[in-house]
């Protein structure tokens, strides 16, 4: 039996499991972005809002707190890149994860104000793909010390420091934006947020799960 693909996703994994995040190079060429930007602009009228003022963890093992955002949903260019062979294998190979499918998408609208409170994605979405369509997405709030944190944990996090929190282990990752990589994150594992948005900011999401 052939262990060598399996052997040289070790490091790879070992990382992911880790860090929770990696940004993968050269995989979006600059015309495909533009198109994906374009795309969400004339999509913008199909964004149904979504607010909720409530701490909740769900069913499907998501946490979630207040949220006051839109979501677009994707269209065929943004869908396309989400089955694109070149992506897909991208990602197998920086996060050692070897049998990511897409699962889903949307372009996530933020109105000046609008935010996201610390949450975890579904369980179900082992990756989340990020591509800044706006160059003035301010970074996401990223907490890598509550990697896989019980709800319970969570929200007493909230209760002690809010639903943006700083300090010590809460920290901020960047999207990229224009530059032919995206930013994969462990969404589902590690709690992330978006403080209130300064303008209009869009950001075009993905998530893949694991068989």
């Amino acid at each position: 039996m052939n262990t060598g693909h399996s052997i040289a996703q070790l490091p790879a994994r070992a990382a992911w499991d880790e860090k929770g995040t990696v940004v993968v190079p050269d995989v979006l060429e600059l015309d495909r972005f533009e198109a994906i930007v374009a795309e969400a602009n004339e999509r913008v009228g199909l964004a149904t809002a979504h607010i909720h003022d409530h701490t909740a963890a769900h069913r499907e093992g998501s946490f979630a707190t207040p949220v006051h955002c839109a979501f677009i949903p994707p269209g065929p260019v943004l869908e396309n890149l989400a089955y694109d062979k070149g992506l897909l294998t991208a990602l197998r190979k920086t996060t050692g994860i070897p049998r990511l499918i897409p699962r889903g998408g949307a372009v996530v609208l933020y109105e000046k104000g609008d935010f996201q409170g610390i949450h975890t994605d579904s369980v179900k979405s082992t990756v989340t793909v990020a591509i800044a369509l706006t160059e003035n997405l301010p970074p996401m709030g990223w907490a890598p010390h509550l990697h896989n944190a019980h709800p319970d944990q969570l929200g007493e996090v909230v209760s002690e420091r809010g639903i943006f929190p700083s300090g010590e282990g809460f920290t901020s990752l960047e999207h990229p934006y224009g530059d032919g990589s995206v930013r994969a994150f462990a969404g589902y594992a590690v709690p992330h947020w978006r403080p209130r948005q300064p303008a209009r900011g869009m950001l075009a999401t993905m998530s893949f799960m694991d068989l």
